[in-house]
């Protein structure tokens, strides 16, 4: 069974009478509360704390993000460094028994490429757009589950096995879209895209945006300009949840077409975890092909 990091301290496991259902549980962002509440079934509600169409980058809590960590027993996070500030979320709603459970260090996270976001090596976070890391995911958040909820354990095995199927079949799907793909070079608007790049066999060469809310140098920007005039330039993508005009500047100075890939989802057309990468590999049929 894999480790749990979780953080904070939990209620003894086996306290609930028998009839109890599981108790409150969350998660940061859309991709995990899909995959959580589909896994949990009908035992529990799984509220989404970041609502769909935020960044987490520039995430500033509301009264009500808080009031959902009430009764929360356990909070899904992806940790590395995405969604730092849920851990003072879950203190300000007095949630003190909820265990703050992070995902991404669990799914052998991987180093962005030196020199893309900082001169130093960073930690890419958007794991989930790797179906192949989401398998495993899918079977930390069951034991995470079962840990909780013993009596329940059979039926979110089964349930995550279901959904272990469908990711299987999605992850076919994108390799045979992938075949067709006949460039290979990408710009993604901060960086989102490392973990797709590197299961479908694509590079991402550059990004708008290095640190997600900061400008980019002036160095920054003309080194970009350079690669988006290249006689084969590299596919550019914005953001639905991040400031559209900086990459708008950009296309329009160097010439390129500005195409769109939503990497969090959660609104109409993205509301499931395969429709979200579904739109992901679309677009980059798209640009492409």
């Amino acid at each position: 069974m894999a480790a749990l990091a979780l953080t904070g301290t939990a209620p003894p496991i086996g306290c609930r009478p028998r009839s109890a259902a599981l108790p409150l549980v969350a998660a940061t962002v859309f991709p995990i509360q899909d995959l959580v509440r589909r896994v949990a079934g009908e035992r529990t509600e799984v509220q989404l704390v970041l609502a769909p169409g935020l960044s987490p980058h520039a995430y500033e809590p509301r009264p009500r993000d808080i009031a959902k960590l009430a009764d929360a027993g356990l909070v899904f996070a992806v940790g590395l460094g995405l969604d730092e500030w849920i851990q003072g979320l879950a203190r300000s709603a007095g949630a003190g028994e909820a265990r703050v459970f992070e995902l991404g260090p669990l799914l052998d996270p991987m180093l962005a490429p030196p020199g893309l976001l900082r001169m130093e090596p960073v930690i890419d976070a958007h794991f989930w757009l790797d179906p192949v890391r989401v398998l495993r995911a899918v079977d930390v958040i069951v034991n995470a589950l079962s840990s909780l909820d013993p009596e329940e354990a059979p039926s979110y095995r089964l349930r995550g096995d279901e959904l272990k199927r469908s990711i299987h079949e999605l992850h076919r799907e994108i390799e045979r879209r992938a075949g067709g793909w006949r460039r290979r070079r990408i710009v993604s608007f901060h960086g989102s895209l490392f973990y797709f790049a590197a299961r479908y066999g694509l590079e991402v060469v550059a990004v708008v945006q290095p640190v997600p809310g900061q400008e980019p140098t002036a160095r920054h920007l003309a080194d970009l300009l350079s690669r988006l005039r290249e006689p084969e330039p590299p596919a550019l993508f914005a953001e639905p949840e991040m400031d559209r005009q900086l990459a708008t500047a950009v296309a329009r100075e160097a010439g390129v077409p500005l195409r769109t890939v939503d990497t969090l989802g959660g609104g109409p057309g993205t509301d499931s975890y395969e429709k979200l990468l579904r739109q992901v590999t679309a677009a980059m049929d798209e640009a492409l092909r």
